[in-house]
């Protein structure tokens, strides 16, 4: 009698400007949470065009693909003549946008004078804190810290000073939380932003990583209505995407959108995390912990740099899983310090996982953190 083949499953997951491919037994693969492509780009221009009319300043906040997507169909329907684009990466905006080359300019961080002006800098960047209208726009995301990052706490961590360390100080405990409705982190810091008069601000859903709404109103509402998902069974191990490009350019900014997806595995299990990580680490708190500059005596003394919330993610990631980073991180970075193993392709990654899990174990898959939250 002829053995039944065995069938082979394959799920991209989005790596940097690529994908991955993962490919699984059947038997092998639990629950796969793949978010499809639906753009309702064209429809979201009308509204945001209303708002962009006499906006003096349009403050782009992030270089997520659908932020730039955004803004490019924006500049079809809206006149630039006398309106200035600031970004914090003005290369990466006019490299999506041609039709901007040569024209976006560079956030000011707070206390940073303008050039040729006499007036010293103040807490909030001088590209917000003048008169005249402002659209600052930005792609929402699930945040450990803040529950949920959207365009008023976006301009807020790039444009007033200690924001983020407001953040930290607000939070009542150290777990990570994403999506919760009741972070005094993000009620803090959205304070903050609030008090900045004349912006209006748009803030994008994404599916699929393509523009799919714009929320109005109560944004973490909202957002809980579209990137919190069912509830599914724990496996012994987990793939997960950051969500490409614009989300896993940084380990720091990768590992924070992956942990909320990890109710899809059991404790002691297998994490496989994807990212590409082209601009390296991240956080200066990561980059001190990696560099063995995060001492006992340092955190003792109350100071706070960027990202300090994160040391206490990692620690929790390798108390409770064994975690695999497929990445192009040196070495040196990923499985020093942070005790990850690493590999360099999905093959590489399974096999590990399988050989500690055993080969019969069933992994659940996550390709787009970005837009999923497992209660």
């Amino acid at each position: 009698m002829v053995a039944p083949q065995k069938r082979l499953m394959e799920i991209w997951v989005p790596y940097g400007d690529v994908e991955s491919l993962v490919t699984l037994m059947q038997e092998n693969l639990g629950e796969t949470i793949d978010p499809k492509p639906e753009s309702h780009l064209d429809e979201m221009v009308v509204p945001l065009s209303e708002k962009m009319k006499g906006v003096g300043h349009v403050l782009i906040c992030d270089t997520k693909p659908a932020t730039l997507k955004t803004v490019k169909a924006l500049l079809a329907k809206v006149p630039r003549e006398g309106v200035k684009f600031v970004s914090s990466n003005p290369r990466k905006v006019e490299a999506a946008i041609p039709e901007l080359k040569e024209v976006v300019e560079r956030l000011r961080p707070p206390g940073e004078q303008a050039p040729g002006s006499e007036e010293k800098g103040g807490k909030v960047s001088q590209d917000i804190a003048g008169a005249g209208r402002k659209f600052a726009i930005s792609t929402g995301e699930p945040d450990p810290l803040f529950g949920f990052v959207d365009a008023p706490i976006a301009l807020a961590l790039g444009c007033i000073a200690g924001a983020r360390r407001l953040g930290y100080r607000k939070r009542d405990g150290d777990g990570a939380r994403p999506l919760r409705e009741d972070s005094p982190s993000y009620a803090a810091v959205r304070q903050e932003a609030d008090a900045v008069q004349g912006v209006d601000y748009a803030t994008i859903i994404t599916r699929g990583g393509e523009p799919y709404s714009i929320v109005e109103g109560d944004s973490v509402k909202q957002a809980r209505a579209h990137y919190l998902s069912a509830e599914i069974p724990q496996a012994k191990g987990l793939v997960v995407g950051a969500g490409g490009r614009g989300y896993d350019d940084t380990l720091s900014h990768a590992m924070r959108l992956s942990l909320g997806a990890l109710n899809g595995v059991r404790k002691g299990g297998e994490v496989v995390l994807v990212a590409e990580c082209r601009d390296g680490v991240g956080s200066e708190a990561l980059q001190m912990y990696l560099t063995g500059r995060m001492t006992e005596s340092f955190l003792r003394k109350g100071a706070y740099v960027e990202g300090l919330e994160e040391i206490s993610y990692i620690t929790e990631l390798n108390e409770r899983y064994s975690v695999t980073l497929l990445s192009s991180l040196p070495e040196l970075y990923a499985g020093g310090k942070l005790r990850f193993r690493t590999a360099r392709g999905s093959g590489e990654a399974l096999g590990k996982v399988f050989s500690a899990a055993g080969r019969g174990a069933k992994l659940n898959v996550v390709t787009r953190a970005c837009e999923t939250v497992l209660p």
